[in-house]
């Protein structure tokens, strides 16, 4: 089954594509290099990142965050003086808890430097976007999980034979935090100036652990879903080779891939160890390498989790999508924790009202006949 086009893709974006597409070679400079020197997308940028982003009230190493109007010119200002040299300060951790108990440490940047990094975002996502993979859904504009749900229901239903098909569950080991970084500049589309300052922010280190980082993109900041993405670029087309017939259209491997979390299912008669060689090989090249203890083989008839969905193809051959049961436990932890918090009865109830609806939501295309709450 053919992946599903994105829709939704602002004007802008959509024109830099067919510039990159139509000018003679694609990896040029000159359309991100205007994007990225104009005045109108510095404004944008400041706006991103301190009225639309959810983390628009965490400051960083500075304690500064950019509410107010007077403080947003101020911003803007600043980016439009020093953009072409700009100087990136340390990171601020910040660890939120994971649903396994344990926690993840985030960088968080001062907003200052998100705005500059959601400037060389918006230079540099149009041009990687005009190649990337069709079958990568996380993090990119006009895609998103329930596409993702959806080409999983296309290569797994009964009229794709979905029930003699196999699972390989992918996990990247510690994926945002290994990544080598020479090989994330050279793939980056950016004038000579922005990649410079760019390989100067992705070696910032974070403040009291230590002073610079050698490999890695910091969680937490604007560009790094983006620069994951291009560092990952074809890991969903790993095994697009194997055929059951030399002329054949048909791969007997199709991969799946949402940032760093991917799948691949497998039709009867794919090379498993074959594919397992191409994602050695591949995660090697940029300094990753696979989780063993978390990559597993399993029959779509006994079911698989991925983006908080558990997949299954039952005997009459019928796909079902249901929540996960790591998805709903967090869910239901959730809710306790809110009711269990210091609020008023009225604020815990809209709050609860909120987390329910977003979890139904997310979930919409699912039963939920077991799931409720």
């Amino acid at each position: 089954m053919e992946a599903i086009p994105a829709t939704g893709l602002s004007v802008t974006t959509v024109y830099l594509q067919s510039a990159c597409i139509t000018i003679k070679n694609p990896k040029s400079n000159a359309y991100n290099g205007f994007y990225y020197k104009a005045v109108q997308p510095r404004a944008r940028a400041v706006k991103q990142v301190t009225q639309r982003n959810l983390g628009r009230k965490t400051p960083g190493v500075d304690g500064k965050t950019a509410r107010i109007k007077r403080e947003r010119l101020v911003l803007c200002q600043k980016l439009n003086k020093h953009w072409h040299h700009w100087r990136h300060q340390q990171l601020r951790r910040v660890n939120i808890p994971k649903p396994n108990g344990k926690t993840r440490g985030l960088g968080i940047p001062t907003m200052a430097d998100r705005a500059w990094q959601a400037l060389l975002k918006l230079a540099a996502e149009p041009a990687y976007e005009a190649t990337a993979g069709e079958r990568s859904y996380g993090f990119r504009p006009g895609r998103c999980c329930a596409s993702a749900q959806q080409l999983s229901f296309l290569n797994l239903s009964s009229n794709a034979n979905g029930k003699e098909k196999s699972i390989l569950e992918t996990d990247i080991s510690k994926c945002f935090d290994e990544i080598d970084h020479e090989l994330m500049l050279r793939r980056v589309t950016l004038p000579k100036e922005a990649r410079k300052g760019l390989g100067l922010a992705v070696k910032a280190g974070v403040r009291g652990e230590y002073p610079s980082s050698i490999k890695g993109t910091p969680q937490g900041g604007v560009i790094s879903p983006l620069l994951a993405n291009i560092a990952l670029d074809g890991f969903e087309n790993l095994g697009l080779d194997q055929r059951k017939k030399q002329r054949s259209d048909e791969p007997l491997i199709r991969g799946i891939r949402y940032a760093d979390d991917a799948v691949f299912i497998l039709k009867p008669g794919a090379d498993i160890q074959r594919l397992w060689e191409d994602i050695d090989k591949f995660l090697k090249s940029r300094g990753l390498r696979i989780n063993e203890a978390k990559t597993k083989v399993s029959k779509a008839t006994d079911g698989f989790d991925f983006l908080g969905w558990r997949f299954r193809v039952n005997s009459r051959g019928v796909f079902k999508s249901t929540p996960s049961s790591e998805n709903y436990a967090d869910i239901k932890a959730k809710v306790k924790a809110t009711w269990k918090s210091g609020a008023t009865t009225e604020a815990r109830l809209k709050r609860i009202e909120s987390q329910v609806r977003g979890w139904r939501q997310y979930h919409s295309s699912c039963d939920m006949g077991k799931h409720a709450l």
